[in-house]
């Protein structure tokens, strides 16, 4: 009998797993949750409720996740993007922000265009996304194309990116750094970043700006960064400081020996003696790093 009853206690079990009785991440959902959601105005349930949503197939449900596009969330806008490169509309919503890129004199919508295509991650957007950039209506809408561009990492991008680099915009010349980390390498080549793109952004009026491009020059493990870097281990940023003697330890652990790896020595000496405790504490790690 308890044989029996153990029997039919998982057979209903199994019954209200398949009915959705317990939650499972991208099952469930309902276009009445994700309406609810939205209402609410928390960017977590709204979040929570598209992921649910992952595998619901229903064309009421498509609406509400679609006005998210324009959610002041970029939480929101991300996993709005998410769910809309699943769904069977995928490429009538790509189009629809292609046109806005290509169109819209509103620089908010633009950016939210641009966020939906980082999260969407299609190539065929590139040339609208490069064309965008080359023009941008404001700062920020010019950062989440470059988002959007690294997202899809192309090696196609990199001319665009490297004329970013001289933006007028500051946050466009920090992301367009950020980028360069995340494309893929062109054909022959370890990166797609160089020392020459780059050293220009080390003594950058932006602080952003300079940190982002010593980040990406760690990246390239090139010892022909050492002499700008070493130069800019007195920089006024604590920020930018920390970045520099962990690309000086990231660089100068492959340099066995001569003068770039004299100057990456020197410069990590002076900076145990740095005002900022965490500038001390990475120089001090960095310099173990060196040979």
């Amino acid at each position: 009998m308890r044989r029996i009853a153990l029997i039919a206690f998982l057979v209903s079990f199994a019954g209200l797993l398949g009915a959705g009785g317990i939650a499972r991440a991208g099952h469930g959902g309902s276009t009445g949750a994700i309406e609810a959601a939205v209402s609410s105005g928390s960017a977590d349930a709204i979040i929570a409720e598209v992921e649910r949503a992952e595998e619901l197939t229903c064309y009421s449900c498509y609406n509400p996740v679609h006005a998210l596009i324009d959610n002041p969330s970029s939480r929101v806008r991300d996993v709005a993007g998410w769910w809309l490169s699943k769904r069977p509309e995928r490429r009538t919503v790509l189009k629809e922000m292609i046109a806005r890129l290509q169109t819209s004199q509103d620089p908010l919508a633009t950016r939210n265009a641009a966020d939906i295509l980082t999260a969407m991650r299609d190539a065929a957007t590139l040339p609208a996304l490069i064309a965008y950039l080359a023009h941008p209506l404001d700062e920020d809408s010019g950062r989440s194309a470059l988002r959007a561009i690294g997202a899809i990492g192309d090696p196609a991008a990199v001319s665009a990116l490297t004329t970013a680099l001289s933006s007028p915009l500051a946050g466009v010349r920090a992301q367009a750094a950020v980028a360069l980390r995340q494309i893929r390498p062109p054909a022959g080549l370890k990166h797609a970043a160089t020392v020459a793109m780059l050293t220009p952004l080390v003594t950058d009026a932006d602080a952003q700006a300079r940190m982002e491009a010593i980040q990406t020059l760690a990246t390239l493990r090139d010892e022909r960064a050492i002499p700008q870097l070493a130069l800019a281990i007195g920089d006024p940023s604590p920020q930018v400081r920390r970045a520099v003697v962990w690309a000086l330890g990231e660089i100068g652990q492959y340099i066995m020996d001569g003068s770039n790896a004299t100057l990456a020595q020197n410069a990590l000496v002076s900076a145990l003696s740095d005002s900022d405790p965490f500038v001390r504490s990475l120089a001090s790690g960095a310099k173990k790093q060196l040979h």
